[in-house]
């Protein structure tokens, strides 16, 4: 699915695609995917204030889900990285060795 590109919206450094960061509940922000995906394991909704609010989908009890929440899939999940280069056929790849 192509994903709609907003004005200003950040970008995964790796992959290029839009993403949206969400403050979790331990003080870190965590990429999500922009759209919200019932596959996800991440509940997220804009606060007051329009910034992006997270948890995980684990730590809910019941039926405590808040009613702007809704399921997004961790970017980290989804992300493909960098293209890889094609390189012409008369060139060999070279490797960095670990």
């Amino acid at each position: 699915m192509a994903h709609r590109r907003h004005r200003n919206a950040p970008a995964c450094r790796l992959c290029s695609q839009p993403v949206i960061f969400a403050l979790t509940e331990s003080g870190a922000y965590q990429p999500l995917d922009p759209e919200p995906n019932p596959k996800g394991n991440v509940l997220a909704f804009k606060d007051a204030l329009g910034a992006w609010r997270a948890r995980s989908l684990a730590s809910v009890e019941g039926d405590a889900r808040h009613p702007l929440e809704k399921t997004f899939m961790p970017h980290f999940a989804t992300c493909k990285g960098p293209a890889q280069q094609v390189l012409p056929a008369n060139v060999t790849p070279i490797r960095r060795h670990t």
